[in-house]
């Protein structure tokens, strides 16, 4: 893949009603605030704080203190876009294979509505309205349109509800750019509804997904909570048609990506234990057989009263990773509730080490959410 150069941040007034919100989107260059020169370099930065922490006996300080080994992130870049909404905005992120991936942004707000934004164009595109809302935080996925016409507006983008309730005909749609000769539609961005998952009921909820092929057709895999006992389930976007893969539960937090230059694996957050990153190998799945964790490494190093809200990564290329964590921390002495709240971003790359694989740190930043908060990294 082409090698991303952004991490797109959506940035929110902290502690502001969801009703009306200020919404701002600045870029990181990755490059340069979260890697060294080289993996070399790293490896050295992090055996000298390995070694400091040895030497001064610096254990890990209490909740309400940053860890003196983690850079501040005083201030974001200036934002590329600035939103105001009345109502609670979602934005996703529209991969293209030839942009890097960093590009096109799809802003949905809670009723519906959706914008798409080309920041390196500097344009704005409105599309038509999803044809129902997706809810708070709705998965979606890029992937090349199986019936497009024109290969230059062949990307698509699948918007799917965690809870995709199957009585519900539109909680899984696409946007594609459609040809009049081939559809019903208007020539244009549009969206199309897509059959829901089967076996799903009201109280269901999607864990994690990711993506794969299976006899090169491009397939979305979605997986449950293990106590559900509903198990993973792929959709065929050639076929348009849902099938079982097993009782099993993809063990990643949210989602799995394929890095195909790092040993064909699916890389992501451990569920189980979201300090550590994980990679696993789906190229052959099996209803019978879950597929085995290959690696677990740890990437973050923190106070263990600082509790986790949400998490996120994006892949770079090259080997490197974007991994993004929130949390709350400090404590009221009064109420007992978190004083703090913030974000750790780190760059972490995956490199061959003797036929297996070696996860290597290299810059971890802290953003205290002060002005503002981080809504969405991508």
């Amino acid at each position: 893949m082409k090698a991303r150069q952004f991490v797109n941040v959506v940035m929110r007034k902290y502690g502001a009603a969801r009703s009306t919100s200020l919404y701002t989107v600045s870029r990181i260059k990755a490059e340069e605030q979260l890697f060294y020169r080289s993996t070399a370099e790293a490896q050295a930065a992090a055996a000298a704080t390995s070694r400091r922490k040895k030497n001064f006996n610096m254990a890990l300080p209490s909740s309400a203190v940053v860890p003196p080994w983690m850079d501040i992130m005083s201030r974001m870049p200036p934002g590329m876009l600035r939103f105001e909404g009345s109502s609670n905005l979602e934005f996703l992120p529209f991969y293209e294979r030839s942009s890097g991936g960093s590009s096109k942004i799809l802003c949905l707000d809670s009723s519906g509505r959706s914008f798409l934004y080309d920041i390196d164009a500097g344009s704005s595109h409105p599309v038509p309205s999803l044809n129902t809302p997706k809810g708070d935080t709705p998965i979606c996925f890029s992937l090349p349109s199986p019936d497009a016409l024109d290969p230059d507006r062949a990307d698509a983008l699948y918007v799917m509800n965690l809870f995709p309730v199957c009585r519900n005909p539109s909680n899984f749609e696409v946007l594609k750019y459609s040809d009049p000769s081939s559809c019903d539609k208007m020539e244009g961005w549009n969206w199309h509804r897509l059959p829901p998952p089967m076996a799903y009921v009201d109280a269901s909820i999607i864990r994690c997904h990711t993506q794969l092929h299976i006899h090169g057709d491009p397939i979305f895999l979605v997986s449950s909570p293990a106590t559900t006992d509903i198990g993973t389930h792929c959709f065929n976007t050639v076929s348009g048609k849902w099938f079982k893969a097993g009782h099993w539960t993809l063990p990643f937090f949210n989602r799995g990506e394929h890095v195909l230059e790092l040993g064909n694996l699916w890389f992501g957050i451990y569920n189980y234990s979201p300090n550590y990153f994980c990679a696993m190998d789906l190229s052959s799945i099996r209803q019978d057989n879950p597929p085995s964790l290959l690696y677990k490494w740890q990437d973050l190093d923190l106070p263990e009263d600082w509790v986790l809200i949400d998490c996120s990564f994006v892949y770079l290329g090259a080997g490197r990773f974007c991994i993004t964590k929130i949390f709350e921390f400090g404590e009221d002495e009064d109420t007992g509730h978190p004083t703090d709240m913030g974000a750790v971003i780190s760059g972490v790359e995956v490199v061959p080490s003797d036929k297996t694989l070696q996860m290597v740190k290299h810059k971890s930043k802290f953003y205290n959410f002060v002005r503002d908060e981080i809504v969405r990294v991508f």
